[in-house]
């Protein structure tokens, strides 16, 4: 048998800030590298943005989700240390550094875009990384970085596939001005553009009177199809604006709470995508972990299922029990989740649609393709 396998240790979490780093008295006489820093111990490091004014709380919860996950486990290989990082690009590449340092095997983070973007910049990198995030190029990556996370914007490629069942060949896209928008745009009409003969149009959101009356005839035609790259509130205002007959997609921003029955009712009819986690509580890999007992915003709770399936894709790539990477297939709390060369680990969420105030799965492709039909 494999040595991982017949020993069994314990799980340890130490925290580890860059700021602790090297510290030394003041009083005491200069001593030499080697006298201070320990010996490095094997380990995996979770580099997160804990000390981060704008990103703690959610590097927090991705945290607990990731220490949860492990609770399951009735051994692991190895140590886990949790890196405590700003939000500082420099930072996060010295944090990242110590860890290797101090001997970690494996690391999971970056969190953030500008973090994940510094470990990025590096040519090689020595040990496998998962990073929680993406970067805009994403065509250079050093061949040890993997990426997996979140992305909305691989959201609208998803929906924008499902869109593609529909048997229409329009799309209009509605959107604003921010970033998120923006990416979400470009995603979802890069994939409806596969299709030579689909064509679109964009439109931009705006909460005038005398513009939102102009949606309901610019959305109006048997052949057309609407992708709003809004949040729920703006999406809440918008639907009653569009033509009721056209089929309208949408990400999982649509989505707050399987509660907010007076604003699902409002949303009648929108088709989206979100994870097992927040849509389907019998799903296998859910009910396998246990559920925060905090009250959390929905987007808190997504990013608690990522720490979930953080570790549970990080014991994937351990070695020497690692699988082929592009073997890597599983279901989890986030969606499936699969390999897609060159660098990414890609989540298939679910899709659904709100009905009558419910929010209703929409379980396979066959299932869409039939529902689209109906």
């Amino acid at each position: 048998m494999q040595r991982f396998i017949t020993i069994v240790l314990v799980v340890i979490f130490a925290l580890y800030g860059s700021s602790l780093a090297m510290a030394t008295d003041p009083e005491e006489p200069s001593q030499s590298a080697e006298a201070i820093e320990p010996a490095p111990v094997p380990h995996i490091a979770l580099l997160l943005p804990l000390e981060s004014s704008a990103f703690g709380e959610a590097a927090r919860i991705v945290k607990e989700g990731f220490v949860a996950a492990t609770l399951r486990e009735q051994a692991l290989p190895l140590i886990i240390r949790i890196y405590s990082t700003t939000d500082d690009s420099l930072d996060t590449w010295m944090t990242y550094q110590q860890a290797i340092t101090a001997g970690a095997i494996l690391v999971v983070g970056p969190l953030t875009r500008d973090g994940v973007s510094a470990i990025a910049s590096s040519k090689t990198l020595e040990v496998t990384t998962l990073a929680l995030n993406s970067i805009d190029n994403t065509k250079a990556l050093p061949s040890k970085l993997y990426l997996f996370g979140l992305q909305m914007e691989s959201e609208a490629h998803h929906i924008a596939k499902w869109a593609l069942t529909s048997g229409k060949n329009h799309a209009i896209v509605i959107g604003d001005d921010s970033s998120l928008s923006k990416r979400l745009q470009t995603a979802f009409i890069e994939k409806w553009q596969s299709n030579p003969d689909n064509t679109m149009e964009s439109l931009r959101y705006a909460n005038e009177p005398n513009r939102l009356q102009q949606f309901r005839n610019l959305t109006a035609g048997n052949d057309r199809l609407i992708f709003l790259a809004l949040d729920s509130t703006k999406a809440h205002v918008l639907r009653t604006y569009l033509d009721p007959e056209t089929p309208v997609y949408a990400t999982s921003q649509v989505f707050t709470s399987n509660d907010s029955f007076l604003l699902n009712n409002d949303l009648d009819g929108i088709r989206f995508m979100d994870m097992p986690w927040l849509l389907q509580p019998d799903h296998p890999a859910v009910m396998a972990y246990r559920h925060t007992n905090k009250a959390q915003s929905t987007d808190m709770e997504r990013l608690y299922a990522l720490g979930i399936d953080a570790f549970r894709l990080m014991t994937h790539l351990l070695p020497p029990q690692s699988q082929r990477i592009n073997e890597i297939s599983f279901d989890g709390v986030t969606g499936h989740i699969r390999f897609a060369p060159p660098n990414q680990f890609i989540r298939e969420p679910l899709a659904a649609q709100f009905e009558q105030g419910k929010v209703q799965l929409i379980q396979s492709s066959q299932d869409m393709a039939n529902h689209e039909g109906q």
